[in-house]
C-alpha cells in the first residue's frame, strides 16, 4: 500500500533527530531508498514553506505558509477517489482519526522507523536512489579516457 508520511511528526518522535533541513533531507533519502526497495509510492509532507535546497526525492511536499502538513494530508486524501488504499504514518491522534474517517489506515511512527532499517547486506548501491546518494557523497568518477 502507498504511504503518506507526516514528516515533522515522524522526525519529532525519532530519538536523535530534529526538524532541521539536514534531518529532513536525510529522512527523504531514507524514505526514497525504502520506497525504491519496496516498490511502494510514498508521499512525505512537512510543515512550512519549501526549503532553499530542494529535497533529494520527488514526492516530498511542504504545506506552505499558513497551512499545516496535517491540512495538506487531509486535503490530499479527500481529493482521492478512495483513501482506503493509503496508509498514513503519524503519531498525531487527531490527524490519524480524521484520516481513518476518510478510509486510510494509520501506522505509528515507531513501526515505520523499523521498516526504514535497511536489510543487512553488501555495501554497494542497490538502485538509482542509492547511486545518486553515493555520487553526492563521493563525487563522480574521474574521466578514464585521459
Amino acid at each position: 500500500m502507498p504511504r503518506i508520511i507526516d514528516g515533522d511528526n515522524l522526525l519529532g518522535t525519532w530519538p536523535g533527530r530534529r526538524r532541521s533541513d539536514s534531518d529532513r533531507r536525510e529522512l527523504a533519502r531514507s524514505i526514497g531508498r525504502w520506497s525504491h526497495r519496496e516498490r511502494r509510492r510514498v508521499i512525505l509532507v512537512f510543515d512550512g514553506p519549501d526549503p532553499p535546497v530542494p529535497p533529494p526525492v520527488h514526492d516530498v511536499h511542504f504545506s506552505g505558509p499558513g497551512k499545516s502538513a496535517d491540512d495538506w494530508i487531509i486535503d490530499y486524501l479527500r481529493r482521492l477517489p478512495t483513501a482506503g488504499g493509503w496508509v498514513l504514518v503519524t503519531n498525531d491522534r487527531s490527524l490519524g482519526d480524521q484520516c481513518r474517517h476518510l478510509g486510510a489506515r494509520v501506522e505509528r511512527c515507531d513501526q515505520f522507523r523499523r521498516r526504514l532499517t535497511p536489510p543487512q547486506g553488501g555495501e554497494k548501491p542497490e538502485g538509482p536512489v542509492d547511486v545518486d546518494e553515493w555520487l553526492e557523497i563521493f563525487g563522480t568518477p574521474p574521466d578514464e579516457s585521459t
